[in-house]
């Protein structure tokens, strides 16, 4: 058929740079995700730890509020190590019940609604898609666990004086570490069921199930055997026994510390074989 219209030219303008195309994966899915307002009131419910934290830390520099309530002036300097250890947990559990409610609708309508390939089809490579997604969950992860945190160091430090800081320092050492191993923890896991499941809210309960199957499992293997070794499994008990291990090097674990580390990478090194078996540019429908 012979064509009398030849209007139609390749684009010659300025393309973005290979870098800058991940963030069209991030601000996609962040806008997607905050269109429910049930997630928007429950993603602001998780800064409460920080809100309550800031309150307690303004509470036990307020001297004449504390002479209101008969309180000794040291009131936070009395349990620092307690207070910065139960905030981490505080952090830890509502960031599960976030990569819970985001990692499964970032990769389970790709696959079901087999868009992936038309995604990869573009410039973005498999290795550009997995960091897109991961940023996603880094991003929204990040405020109400590491940053809140810095942000309460950092307003207990001013308050305290100076020299504070430096002699309380492996707190804020051990809630970085911990929440950045966390976080990469259970995205990854997240993404690696939801590839696996293909379906949003199946893939919640699933995450969830690991989480609590694990943890049973590992606490019936210490009952039955009589050992502590049953712990290995547990994915939370892990992440608390390195942190408590930064926040106190006395502590004294019931296996060497190494082990923790080892059952983290473990969940790691699975959950990226998962996703490298699982998104592809192509699939076979038997």
């Amino acid at each position: 058929m012979a064509v009398y219209e030849r209007r139609w030219r390749r684009y010659t303008g300025r393309l973005s740079p290979a870098s800058l195309r991940l963030h069209v994966i991030v601000r996609y899915a962040i806008k997607d995700i905050f269109a429910s307002k049930l997630f928007t009131i429950f993603y602001f419910a998780c800064f409460l730890p920080i809100i309550v934290g800031i309150f307690l830390v303004y509470f036990s520099h307020n001297v004449p509020l504390l002479a209101a309530f008969g309180i000794a002036d040291e009131f936070l300097g009395i349990w620092t190590m307690d207070f910065f250890a139960g905030l981490f947990l505080w952090q830890a559990i509502p960031a599960f019940l976030l990569a819970v409610l985001i990692g499964p609708s970032l990769v389970s309508p790709d696959l079901s609604s087999h868009g992936l390939s038309l995604i990869l089809s573009r410039p973005i490579s498999r290795v550009g898609y997995i960091v897109g997604k991961m940023g996603v969950m880094f991003f929204l992860i990040s405020p109400p666990t590491w940053m809140g945190s810095l942000l309460l160091f950092g307003l207990q430090s001013n308050m305290a004086g100076a020299g504070w800081w430096s002699e309380n320092l492996r707190f804020l050492t051990s809630h970085l570490v911990g929440h950045l191993c966390w976080i990469t923890v259970i995205s990854l896991l997240s993404l690696a069921v939801s590839a696996i499941v293909r379906h949003i809210w199946a893939a919640r309960a699933a995450l969830l199930a690991i989480l609590f199957a694990m943890w049973a499992f590992g606490g019936l293997i210490n009952e039955v055997v009589e050992t502590t070794w049953g712990s290995v499994i547990d994915l939370m008990g892990s992440m608390v026994l390195v942190v408590a291990k930064i926040f106190d090097p006395a502590f004294s674990n019931p296996f060497p510390i190494w082990i923790s580390w080892l059952t983290l990478l473990g969940y790691v090194a699975l959950s990226l074989a998962v996703l490298n078996r699982k998104l592809r540019a192509h699939e076979v429908v038997k």
